[in-house]
């Protein structure tokens, strides 16, 4: 009886997690960051306020959930579309794509996390688990590539380091851009990335 309660437990948990996450995406598009509340949150995922005050002490908190979340779902975008693909060259590629794709399909919640500047809020230790995990998916293909002899030697760790900037930066620009080609943008930069492997 113990162990049902304690499934139960971590599935309701889940599930209002789940249903927070969606409810902040769908309150910052109709009214903004703004317009954000504890309440609207609440009330967008079917959930009394008390209930979410206990899983999230304040609109910052959802912000930061809301933010982690997207890094998560970003990430699991990368290690899908390079394990889709065999070839080194084509998995940085498939990688940047991916984020980019990603990044444009959801622009208008990354421009509501950097309007609330989101990312400082964040935990270090969450920050690194996130870098590290892009760093070990792009240091992985770089080595694929060293080992097949696609790419020259290099040090995997600061390759992989740079590469994260290039792309961190490429998306930083175009937040205030309004025409953001992922593919066209990412096939450019990939390109740039596999002079410096060459």
């Amino acid at each position: 009886m113990g162990q049902l309660s304690k499934q139960r437990q971590v599935f309701t948990e889940q599930y209002i997690r789940e249903s927070v996450y969606a409810a902040v995406l769908q309150v910052l598009m109709q009214y903004g960051l703004e317009g954000l509340t504890v309440k609207r949150v609440a009330q967008a995922a079917k959930l009394a306020t008390g209930t979410l005050y206990n899983y999230f002490k304040d609109k910052d908190a959802l912000l930061v959930y809301a933010a982690i979340r997207l890094f998560d779902e970003i990430r699991q975008r990368q290690l899908d579309a390079i394990g889709q693909v065999k070839r080194p060259d084509k998995k940085l590629l498939a990688f940047v794509n991916a984020t980019f794709v990603f990044f444009a399909s959801n622009i208008e919640f990354f421009r509501f996390l950097d309007q609330a500047q989101v990312y400082s809020k964040i935990d270090l230790p969450i920050k690194h688990k996130h870098l590290d995990q892009e760093s070990r998916a792009l240091s992985a293909i770089i080595q694929q590539g060293i080992d097949a002899g696609t790419f020259n030697p290099v040090n995997v760790k600061e390759t992989a380091a740079f590469f994260q900037r290039a792309v961190a930066g490429t998306l930083c620009i175009n937040t205030e851009l309004e025409a953001f080609d992922p593919k066209k943008e990412a096939t450019m930069l990939t390109k740039m990335l596999l002079v410096h492997l060459s």
